[in-house]
């Protein structure tokens, strides 16, 4: 369901206090610090060997899964990798969700093996749910993509996951202080294997009831999580190869906050019993088939149920039930030597039980930070039918042996909002040399507003949807020993974007746009040195059509570098780091506040402009050390030791404020931790 189910972002200090613990609870310094500079300990995960070159792709960006898992500053966690690819903004060390070419986070599309992936982090975005292990790819595309994505007005991010090793049977366990984790694989005949994986969280076990509770903030269930994979595959012959897929997530925590804590000074309703619980199952059946040399379908169909309650202290509570059915097919068809064409379709059914009770005030792209304290508590109760319909049609067309064109069309429709849309893409790829592939596209884009601002309690039913246009150019070159360069300049419109409405709640009175060039420098795994130097330097903004005032979008980040190297020293030993700087983010200052006449002791601060100030440039080093122990030539053993932020730099995430906002202090994203794992496979 398209529709994103969340409290929005407006309600987020109603989650600070628990994902905070979630932080705090897992850090381990790397030096003496003070209570104000706590951070997390990360999870493990270590690969067995490297040398697998990057995917190229000419119209977006592929990095490997040794690359994503053995990155400097990962800490394990694949998908962290993506902090330091260009296009893709982070204005928190927290943030494992990328903001992508003037779209914000939730903008975006992720499919894992031609499935869409809709639960994707555990502990509200601190590690994703993929096992490293099982990842081949990111393909990564930031904008202008063909008609086979649509639904979004972001980035896509394609994750292809890995088939079971054949050869033989294998075990392999990984343990670090966070969790356990277990993958079994092999053959089962000779055309089939078979993977099952899992992970589960234990540093409950241990912390339960043994953390005291400090300024109000008692941890009654301790954060846990776990997960579970798994994929049997069966090539029948040589033209029709079945996977079954199946994978699941759980999530857990419990934080009670007294009414004096200090944590929650400037938003007092968050006082109360915090907690979440959520559950995710998923199976799926692909079928891929050739029905001879040129034509070739592969068809997905999927079921998944999920469930999520919270309460929030006096922010309201939470309880939605979802079940739903997806068939997704694309066929290829190769119709002359001039002409690929390839056409799609998906279709999802999902039947969600919504009950919402909530203090939420409506708050939308162009809000300062929206406090929860003193609004109405509203209540909405329904069932949901939906049904959603895409569709697209696309040419591969060879103009000439050097010069590719990709038209294309997709279509969209779906019940909820009762919207339909016809959406062009047109983008081509021109070989100047066997080196050189100059590329562009340009295209139409839509989305859908998140579920409470469509809600007709929450929100306006009459919302129409959010639309873009995007447009790049771009140039990749090739270089011997494994070397290339890639660079893109790009332009982003949007337009109805959401922002509040005194009457109506939510009006589509917002737009936007951004523009930017990103450049990506990188050496592959083909030899002792690889890594990459990724630059981006781009401009967003948002404007209120009803008064043309224009602001700084939240995640405008006009400056990003990073720098990662990689040197394998022998088969036993490789070091590696990264150097990441970009500009500091956003905020909106704090004028003034005055005490609320209905709530004693409650102040409602006075904001100057929209994003008008910035915080100072983000800096940041991280080492890595891996060590691969070879016991016999089917089994090894390896650990690594990730040290982040080496330099302790005090990279501000926001202003802490007290009660009537006289004092402020800069509250400091991660500093000086460090994360290791160790790795058997056997």
């Amino acid at each position: 369901m398209p529709y994103r189910l969340f409290v929005s972002r407006h309600s987020k200090n109603a989650f600070t206090v628990l994902f905070s613990v979630c932080v705090i609870a897992f850090a381990t310094p790397l030096s003496a610090q003070t209570p104000e500079t706590e951070s997390t300990e990360l999870e493990e995960i270590v690969v067995e060997e490297e040398g697998e070159p990057e995917p190229k792709l000419p119209l977006g960006l592929g990095i490997s899964g040794d690359t994503l898992i053995n990155a400097p500053g990962s800490a394990g966690d694949p998908v962290r990798t993506l902090q330091s690819l260009p296009g893709l903004a982070f204005t928190n060390d927290e943030e494992a969700l990328p903001a992508v070419r003037g779209s914000r986070p939730g903008d975006n599309y992720f499919q894992a093996d031609f499935a869409p992936v809709n639960y994707l982090f555990h502990l509200g975005g601190a590690i994703s749910v993929f096992n490293a292990d099982l990842i081949k790819s990111f393909n990564v595309y930031q904008s202008a993509y063909g008609p086979e994505f649509s639904g979004v007005t972001g980035g896509v991010f394609d994750i292809e996951l890995r088939d079971p090793q054949t050869d033989r049977f294998r075990s392999t366990i990984d343990i670090s202080m966070l969790q356990a984790g277990a993958l079994i694989e092999g053959p089962v005949a000779e055309n089939q294997s078979f993977y099952l994986a899992g992970r589960i969280s234990y540093l409950d076990l241990f912390l339960q009831g043994q953390l005291p509770e400090e300024d109000g903030i008692k941890i009654e269930q301790f954060p846990k999580y776990s997960d579970y994979q798994g994929k049997y595959v069966w090539l029948a012959n040589t033209n029709n190869e079945v996977r079954f897929q199946f994978n699941g997530a759980a999530d857990t925590a419990q934080v009670n906050v007294s009414e004096d804590s200090e944590e929650i000074e400037t938003d007092p309703i968050v006082a109360g019993i915090n907690y979440f619980d959520t559950r995710y199952h998923e199976q799926a059946l692909t079928w891929d088939t050739g029905l001879n040399s040129r034509l070739g379908v592969k068809t997905l169909l999927s079921h998944a149920s999920s469930s999520e309650e919270g309460k929030f202290g006096g922010v309201g509570e939470i309880d939605i039930d979802q079940d739903s059915f997806f068939l997704k097919s694309r066929a290829s068809y190769e119709l002359n030597n001039r002409h690929d064409l390839s056409a799609g379709i998906q279709l999802e059914r999902t039947a969600s039980d919504i009950d919402l009770s909530l203090s939420l005030p409506p708050c939308g792209e162009l809000d300062t930070e929206c406090l929860l304290t003193g609004s109405e508590r509203l209540e909405s109760k329904k069932k949901i039918n939906y049904s959603g319909f895409r569709a697209y049609v696309k040419d591969n067309w060879y103009l000439t042996d050097n010069l590719t064109l990709y038209p294309g069309l997709a279509y969209q429709q779906e019940n909820l909002l009762d919207k339909q849309f016809i959406e062009p893409r047109l983008a081509l790829e021109y070989s100047w040399s066997d080196a050189t592939i100059f590329s562009a596209g340009i295209g139409q884009y839509q989305q859908a507003p998140d579920y409470l601002e469509s809600d007709e309690v929450f929100g306006n039913p009459d919302l129409d949807y959010i639309n873009a246009l995007h447009a790049q150019v771009g140039v990749q070159r090739g270089f011997t020993g494994g070397w290339d360069i890639k660079s893109e300049l790009y332009y982003k419109s949007l337009d109805n974007l959401v922002v509040s409405d005194d009457e109506l709640n939510y009006t589509n009175q917002g737009e936007g746009y951004a523009y930017g060039l990103d450049t990506l420098i990188r050496k592959d795994l083909s030899s002792k040195l690889s890594g990459w130097a990724s630059l981006s330097l781009s401009k967003a903004r948002r404007k209120d059509k009803r008064t043309g005032e224009t602001f700084v979008f939240d995640y405008d980040q006009p400056f990003n570098l990073s720098l990662v190297g990689k040197y394998k020293l022998n088969e036993k030993w490789s070091f590696g780091s990264k150097l990441w700087v970009h500009s500091g983010a956003p905020y909106t200052p704090v004028l003034s506040a005055t005490e609320d006449p209905d709530i004693p002791g409650f102040y409602r601060p006075e904001y100057g402009k929209l994003n008008s100030s910035r915080f100072p440039t983000y800096h940041r080093l991280d080492l890595r050390i891996d060590r691969t122990f070879k016991r016999k030539k089917d089994n090894t053993m390896s650990a690594y030791l990730d040290l982040l932020n080496v330099l302790n730099t005090k990279n501000a995430a926001g202003y802490d404020y007290n009660a009537d906002y006289s004092e402020q202090k800069i509250a400091s994203q991660l500093t000086g931790i460090f994360s290791f794992g160790f790795k058997a496979t056997f």
